[in-house]
């Protein structure tokens, strides 16, 4: 093949429309795989099987499996977006709640590639621009808008705070080998999302839920 007709076939490949239905069995069959198997077996070609597709109709798509799984996993319906409830509390409850469900769906998932981030250095770059980052982003948002709002000072530093419900929920799990969920998401809103005057009264206390471990 010469030169300009691969320039050509790029070119081909870039102008052709992307198929959602063909994205959307890509996706499932990611999701499976990886829930059923682990990232270490995932192959372009068992995606490919699974997903009734060609193995070539992948590489038109992604370069390799690293960025298929992210994509799969980052662009997933039930991924929470920042939502604007008019208050830092209930933007903060909200984005939680949706983030805790989320990572329960997709959790076999999503352990099997946060195992492969903190082994592989790519792929690491890669989950954390697809997945940690994205997250972190939302927060960010909620918090910038309560500044905004005033019911945050002005000098909040909004990018270590945002970071905590992601550390939190993944010491949780890792800490204390329980899986978040949304009683645990609202304890973190209460803890550092809520101004004062908003927090509920407290309920009793389990002791054995009075420790994160």
């Amino acid at each position: 093949m010469s030169v300009h007709e691969d320039a050509g076939e790029r070119r081909a490949r870039a102008g052709r429309p992307r198929d959602p239905r063909l994205d959307e069995a890509v996706v499932a069959a990611t999701l499976q795989l990886l829930a059923e198997e682990g990232y270490a077996q995932l192959t372009v070609e068992r995606i490919a099987a699974r997903a009734g597709v060609g193995k070539a109709s992948l590489y038109r798509r992604w370069p390799d499996r690293v960025s298929i799984v992210l994509e799969a996993v980052s662009r997933n319906p039930e991924r929470p977006s920042a939502p604007d409830t008019g208050s830092l509390r209930g933007d903060a409850l909200t984005y939680l709640r949706t983030l805790v469900c989320y990572r329960s769906l997709h959790f076999d998932a999503i352990s099997a590639i946060s195992g492969e981030a903190l082994s592989d250095e790519r792929f690491g770059d890669a989950f954390r621009a697809g997945m940690t980052e994205p997250t972190i982003a939302g927060l960010r948002v909620i918090l910038e808008r309560a500044v905004e709002r005033g019911e945050l000072p002005a000098g909040t530093d909004v990018a270590l705070l945002s970071s905590v419900p992601p550390a939190l929920l993944l010491a949780q799990r890792l800490v204390a080998g329980r899986h978040p969920d949304e009683a645990f998401a609202e304890r973190i809103v209460d803890q550092f999302f809520s101004p004062a005057g908003e927090l509920p009264a407290p309920d009793p206390v389990d002791p054995d839920e009075s420790e994160l471990p």
